[in-house]
């Protein structure tokens, strides 16, 4: 994995007043001096949102989550977020933190136990069940910020708190991590199913259909060119108006085949939408661990391995445009063909991870 001092160093050179950040402002900060700071592990569905970051119109991962922190709360809340995604993508392991006050802890500690204003307080049990409350919470809620009732009733469950942990105030959910990975999902088929029966509808939401077959040792070894060593990803990447992050990365990168097995089968750890009893396509998934993507990195790569798989760009070409931009001067940048900056569909992504120094 990527060192912390390479993390770091990223940090430093990045602003810390953007968006992305998310940062909490004077009317929605409680006062420093009384609060407690808890980090929230998330898994969402975003098919249904534009992305993670809050919009003017309500409609994403964000504003749902401060919307129902705010119903709790009766304060204005603001979360800060370890980074953000795209419309359509999905996560298991995202992470955020919110700020409560002292009275906050105390009251969330006296709901969830039942006792009294006059009741013996011991802090450190107060912080334990003020998160243990937050998860109660946020494990599975109503999103009903910017729909109707009828689609907010559609999207229950769709963002869910896997773990709620109290962590200290330095904890930044952006700066503190150490490194990400990503997994993409392909399923390849020539048809809908050669047993007439269609695919399962929830393949169509969390992975991208490519209608013929693929070369997995071809996309192996793509893989591999990139994977490992650090790599100027420029140009896989789509570079933002004011981006100051290098984009030379080290990042660690895997095509694999998934196996189908009963969905009652004990060591089963297919994703829940890919179980099915009589498979008729093949499911591949790329797996990208990095202490930094860049914006779009992730799909840029899924669509340079599908082209090479698909017979539209060749392993000799890659290895000459990975060479030419790790090597060239980046005031004359080679030419790249298009087959092999193609951008995968968000629906086939998934932030499964974020790391930190400990246990979230």
């Amino acid at each position: 994995m990527p060192h912390q001092r390479d993390c770091n160093a990223v940090a430093s050179r990045a602003p810390r007043n953007n968006a992305t950040n998310n940062a909490t402002d004077d009317t929605s900060s409680p006062s420093p001096s009384q609060r407690q700071r808890f980090a929230i592990r998330l898994s969402y569905d975003g098919t249904t949102y534009q992305g993670f970051q809050s919009q003017p119109y309500g409609n994403t991962i964000q504003d749902q989550l401060e919307h129902r922190l705010r119903s709790l709360l009766k304060r204005p809340v603001r979360i800060v977020a370890w980074g953000r995604t795209d419309a359509g993508v999905h996560a298991r392991g995202a992470v955020v933190s919110v700020d409560l006050t002292g009275d906050e802890v105390r009251s969330l500690w006296r709901r969830r136990t039942g006792r009294s204003n006059h009741a013996a307080l011991d802090e450190r049990e107060a912080v334990q069940q003020a998160a243990l409350f937050l998860h109660g919470v946020l494990k599975q809620f109503a999103c009903s910020t910017g729909v109707s009732e009828r689609e907010a009733l559609a999207r229950f469950g769709s963002i869910s708190a896997s773990s709620v942990s109290p962590v200290p105030m330095d904890f930044d959910a952006r700066y503190s991590a150490l490194w990400k990975r990503y997994v993409y999902y392909l399923y390849c088929s020539d048809a809908d199913c050669n047993s007439g029966q269609p695919l399962p509808f929830a393949w169509m939401r969390h992975a991208w259909r490519i209608k013929q077959q693929l070369d997995a040792d071809a996309m192996a070894k793509a893989a591999q060119l990139l994977s490992g060593k650090e790599h100027n990803f420029e140009w896989l990447s789509v570079l933002q108006q004011g981006e100051l992050r290098d984009p030379r990365r080290t990042i660690q990168l895997a095509v694999e085949e998934v196996h189908f097995m009963s969905s009652n089968n004990a060591a089963n750890s297919m994703p829940y939408f890919l179980e099915y009893s009589q498979p008729c396509a093949k499911v591949y998934k790329v797996t990208a661990t990095c202490d930094f993507f860049l914006y779009k990195m992730m799909r840029r790569i899924v669509g340079m391995l599908v082209s090479v798989g698909s017979g539209n760009a060749d392993l000799n070409t890659l290895s000459s445009c990975i060479d030419a931009h790790d090597n060239g001067d980046d005031k004359e940048k080679p030419m790249i063909p298009k087959e092999l900056v193609e951008t995968a569909p968000a629906h086939g992504l998934c932030l499964e991870h974020v790391e930190y120094g400990f246990p979230i």
